[in-house]
């Protein structure tokens, strides 16, 4: 079961952005269509990349959840995260992620940075976004997959901040998470507001530094 939920989450992840589907085989793996390429126009509108990593900090210790991933050249430690589904919010990906690769419960909180990258190889040529975000764990107990990760652990955070044992990525959000928890973290959340768009019945989110009461409510 843990192999099968793996492989799907793997699959879904690079399936999604071939435009492939996968689907679960009797052997517990996956299987995906190659002929299913031939379709440019699925290709072109699925091929944009947005990576979620969650920050999990816990605020009573000062500890952040962090993971080694398995198959890796170099096994650095790194926030947990996985490629958004369509149509799923910033937050709620991160909060999912999170929970597939570690068992951990969160609740999201704020963006911390976001990452734009061209010409990535793998991408078919798209532009990557990659938004790590602050999350509030609900629970403690790790039971991560062992399939996807080789480490799991709760790691003081002045520690990843110092350590060179992470990812550059990691590292430098860490420093930024380490200054907000010290610092006070309205001086590094971007915080998410919600408001009814202009098409009947839908709603976008907005994301930026949180305002003064006294300048958001400017008339």
């Amino acid at each position: 079961m843990v192999r099968l939920c793996w492989a799907l989450r793997r699959a879904r992840g690079w399936g999604a952005l071939a435009g492939l589907r996968a689907r679960p085989d009797k052997f517990g793996g996956v299987t995906v269509d190659l002929a299913e390429l031939r379709r440019p126009l699925r290709l072109e509108w699925t091929a944009f990349g947005r990576w979620l990593q969650g920050a999990v900090l816990d605020e009573s210790t000062g500890r952040v959840l962090v993971v080694q991933d398995r198959n890796r050249t170099l096994n650095a430690w790194k926030f947990p995260g996985g490629l958004s589904n369509p149509g799923e919010d910033i937050g709620d990906t991160a909060v999912r992620e999170v929970f597939e690769e570690t068992g951990i419960k969160s609740e999201f909180k704020s963006i911390l940075s976001i990452r734009q990258q061209h010409k990535q190889p793998g991408a078919f040529g798209k532009s990557d976004m990659y938004i790590i975000c602050r999350l509030e764990p609900s629970s403690f107990n790790i039971s991560f997959c062992q399939q996807e990760c080789l480490r799991c652990e709760w790691m003081d955070l002045d520690e990843l901040a110092r350590t060179k044992h992470a990812t550059p990525i990691t590292s430098s959000v860490a420093k930024l998470l380490l200054y907000g928890y010290r610092e006070g973290f309205g001086k590094i959340d971007i915080t998410m507001r919600e408001f009814p768009a202009v098409y009947t019945g839908l709603f976008y989110k907005l994301y930026h530094r949180e305002l003064p009461e006294s300048y958001r409510n400017i008339t």
